[in-house]
């Protein structure tokens, strides 16, 4: 009897351990909670290494502008090194920083083995993260779900950005926009446009004369961006 007690939790151990995603196991281990304030963003932004557009290897650079068309728009920017599972990491509620990147071979690659510790760069202005925190606060605060959201894109480099058929400016390109993808917000146990016009309402007077909003009529997406001067517009142009 001994011996069956012992080894009955050992299984379900083994067990579920082998069943856990890449992000829960990254979860247990680290006991990571929600980012739910500005200083945290800024302690965990922070802690990431910096490097600037210039310090690049060319592969990366050539790789990202083959047109060389933004270089001179990019040299004062400074980008996040990020490696292996810390894409995994929350940066703001629980949207982890893998949301943020830009899904190109350096993503596939980290995504393929994780614990390689491949490096991505990483492009993403801190007001745009504000930004989505004040969004969940007033989800919050107004009783709609403040997680009835996820990221679906945020920083694009000028290649991926052609790839995915976005605006040749597109602030993706400098890290100051998100395409949030809209669930159930007000717990009716539905996604419909109702739960749309509640966020571009919220939204709408959050980024204010700060930034852009793409409505995207008939869809449940809206972009987001810290652009620094008001900008709206409906059309929705789908990705190649």
């Amino acid at each position: 009897m001994i011996f069956k007690t012992c080894i009955y939790p050992i299984t379900i151990l083994l067990f579920l351990s082998g069943c856990e995603t890449p992000e829960e196991k990254f979860d247990r281990e680290t006991g990571q909670q929600p980012v739910l304030s500005r200083e945290k963003i800024d302690e965990i932004i922070d802690s990431y290494e910096t490097i600037s557009y210039h310090e690049l290897d060319d592969y990366y650079k050539n790789y990202s502008d083959p047109e060389v068309k933004f270089r001179q728009k990019l040299e004062d920017t400074e980008y996040r090194i990020i490696q292996g599972t810390e894409v995994y990491r929350y940066v703001v509620g629980k949207t982890r920083i893998r949301s943020f990147l830009c899904t190109d071979e350096y993503y596939i690659a980290n995504e393929e083995n994780p614990e390689a510790n491949k490096t991505q760069y990483w492009l993403v202005d801190k007001k745009l993260l504000y930004m989505i925190l004040d969004f969940m606060e007033a989800l919050e605060e107004k009783n709609f779900n403040p997680y009835g959201f996820y990221v679906r894109e945020s920083h694009r480099h000028p290649r991926y950005n052609w790839a995915r058929g976005g605006a040749s400016q597109s602030q993706h390109i400098y890290g100051k926009a998100a395409d949030l993808v809209i669930e159930d917000i007000n717990f009716d146990g539905e996604t419909d446009q109702q739960d749309k016009e509640i966020c571009l309402e919220i939204l709408d007077e959050l980024v204010g004369d700060k930034g852009g909003m793409g409505l995207y009529t008939g869809t449940m997406v809206i972009h987001i961006d810290t652009r620094g001067h008001r900008a709206r517009w409906n059309e929705y142009k789908r990705p190649h």
